[in-house]
């Protein structure tokens, strides 16, 4: 969290001063944002996602804490990619729409090996994200050839999180396993902040993405009447420059 209070700070303070710099004549729109837009942008993701993989007494549907396996995001990643939207411009409110398409490269794991009631047990669990999109609204106000906004809409990308346990006595061997592998959509929103020179403009966005989540689960009879049940909650924040070419 304390790197994106940072990240929002620093961004939050550019745009306090770019507005205080044109603070003296915020009467009439000299710069005009109205029309279509492709561009590119580039950047740092925190992931917030968590995997739990939990074995379960399928008779008393007692946990077997001893068996538990998590994994939590905290790692960063890059992330870049396409976008294009449109802008219109009614006085100092610019209203638009904008889609992009991204990679991700998010991946972490978790493996434990351990000795439990005379079996030798294996867990882990793993997570990965390669691909995301958005399709946002965008409400915005322009001071001259500077835009402060607000976004927020649909996000959708590629989510993939297992699980697997084995547990072998030497003669016996159990494996429990399951995975939730799926385009996955959810919601977005953010902020950010761009600076117009001729058609072209450079910016600063902050995004939070929540995909939603995912479950599997499976049994395995090899020595007890058992289940694995397993879930995933897929959320991250990016902070990214946006380099944008505006037709008029």
């Amino acid at each position: 969290m304390k790197k994106f209070a940072y990240a929002a700070s620093t961004m939050l303070a550019a745009v306090a001063l770019a507005s205080a710099a044109h603070a003296a004549d915020v009467s009439a729109p000299v710069y005009d944002w109205t029309g279509f837009y492709v561009g590119a942008n580039a950047g740092i993701a925190w992931n917030n996602s968590s995997v739990n993989n939990n074995v379960y007494d399928g008779l008393t549907g007692l946990r077997y804490d001893e068996f538990r396996n998590n994994v939590d995001g905290d790692q960063t990643a890059f992330t870049a990619g396409g976008l294009l939207g449109y802008n219109y411009q009614i006085d100092q409110i610019v209203l638009g729409v904008e889609t992009d398409f991204n990679y991700l490269g998010f991946s972490d794991d978790n493996k434990r090996n351990f000795a439990f009631d005379g079996l030798d047990v294996t867990t882990k669990s793993s997570f990965e994200a390669d691909w995301f999109g958005t399709i946002r609204g965008r409400l915005g106000f322009a001071i001259d050839n500077v835009l402060i906004y607000g976004t927020g809409g649909a996000a959708y990308g590629h989510m993939n999180a297992n699980g697997k346990v084995t547990a072998t006595d030497g003669v016996d061997t159990a494996v429990w396993k399951g995975s939730a592998d799926s385009t996955n959509w959810g919601w977005t929103v953010g902020a950010g902040a761009e600076y117009g020179i001729d058609n072209w403009s450079l910016g600063l966005e902050y995004l939070y993405v929540d995909l939603g989540d995912g479950n599997w689960n499976d049994s395995d009879d090899t020595f007890i009447d058992t289940n694995l049940k397993g879930s995933a909650d897929y959320a991250f924040s990016t902070v990214r420059a946006t380099v944008k070419y505006r037709f008029q």
